[in-house]
């Protein structure tokens, strides 16, 4: 064991890597939680966010002395599978063999609160009421906290999730819609009769040409990301499909640069006598914590308490703590360290792994 971390904390940490749990397949993991949680004397509660996922488990939550005014949270799927993990203990950090990622998002942030609620409970510190939620589906499309809802007693929220290092924490992000085009022209041979058919290319061509692809301002971007259509190169092609995203900080803004991308195509497919349709949603919704709310005060308070450099940052990326203030619940994305998140060149520092549980530690115990 490295003398820069708990032992619990790094045997919590790779046992909960060699789980091989995706979007939509967190049982095994629900089920981990379960046990360490119920060993603690604080049995755990599914929920029915399946029926919003398709997954196999529904999210985890473990009210603690009678769940409290805040939660501590983390998520149970990683973005790509862990099957076969080989983590390399080395000096300073743990990182996989390279085949594989490591699954520090977010495995460092359930080892935190977990290891967190076992200390206070061996140590006999008093905890402090709240609830410990572990969602799933975050890595794909938040279903697990879209479908929580915070009881009314709730007022604050923590989500271990972020790849900063501690002390940094997300304060606010943007918000994305993500939008379908499906596009209809109608067929015909291309060298025999092409006058009776109308070109579905040509109709989304025409109604992409004002999209303001790319950064538009500090705030706002916009992208075409997926198109497909047509089926051979002499037949006039009579659908196209194509999924895109507008991200910005504001609502009204979003969603007027979504009517005017509508208005573009349906412009263009009246010109050239095709139609077309359009299914757009927000898939997270932008948030702000200031200085003046509650999870910004305490991590005030807690990084004086561990000596941590503060730093509130804005991101252009949702996570659960998107939805959480989307339902009035003000939540914050704390920095747990998940380095190069996602690659198969992941890594944490013990450093890092272990003052976040420290936070964890101090937010159920003191803070």
């Amino acid at each position: 064991m490295n003398n820069k971390i708990h032992p619990d904390l790094q045997r919590l940490f790779l046992d909960l890597i060699q789980i091989d749990a995706v979007s939509g397949k967190e049982q095994p993991v629900a089920d981990f939680i379960r046990s360490v949680t119920a060993s603690l004397g604080f049995p755990a509660q599914e929920d029915g966010a399946v029926s919003l996922s398709g997954g196999n488990s529904g999210n985890i939550i473990v009210p603690v002395n009678g769940g409290g005014d805040f939660l501590l949270m983390a998520h149970m799927d990683t973005p790509r599978s862990t099957k076969g993990v080989k983590p390399q203990l080395l000096a300073d950090r743990i990182t996989s063999d390279g085949t594989t990622i490591l699954g520090v998002d977010d495995r460092g942030g359930i080892s935190a609160i977990l290891w967190a609620l076992r200390q206070a409970v061996e140590q006999k510190k008093a905890i402090k009421p709240c609830t410990l939620l572990f969602s799933v589906c975050e890595e794909t499309t938040l279903a697990g906290s879209m479908f929580y809802q915070p009881s009314a007693q709730m007022t604050h929220g923590f989500v271990f999730d972020s790849h900063l290092s501690p002390g940094k924490f997300v304060s606010e992000t943007c918000g994305a819609i993500a939008f379908k085009m499906k596009v209809k022209g109608r067929a015909s041979h291309a060298g025999v009769a092409p006058e009776k058919g109308v070109n579905a290319i040509q109709i989304a061509a025409e109604g992409m040409r004002n999209f303001p692809f790319g950064r538009i301002d500090a705030c706002t971007t916009a992208n075409i990301g997926i198109i497909g259509g047509g089926t051979a190169t002499n037949v006039v092609p009579d659908t196209v499909e194509l999924e895109g995203e507008i991200r910005t900080d504001y609502l009204d803004q979003g969603e007027q640069m979504m009517q005017a991308v509508i208005a573009d195509f349906e412009a263009a497919a009246i010109r050239l006598n095709g139609s077309v349709e359009c299914a757009w949603h927000w898939d997270f919704k932008p948030y702000r914590v200031s200085p003046d709310n509650t999870p910004y005060k305490r991590m005030e308070a807690l990084c004086r308490h561990l000596s941590l450099e503060m730093e509130g940052v804005k991101s252009m990326g949702g996570s659960d703590a998107n939805n959480m203030n989307a339902k009035g619940l003000p939540t914050i994305n704390l920095g747990v360290g998940a380095q190069n998140p996602h690659g198969t060149d992941e890594f944490i520092l013990y450093d890092d792994l272990q003052m976040s549980a420290d936070m964890a530690l101090a937010l159920l115990t003191e803070i």
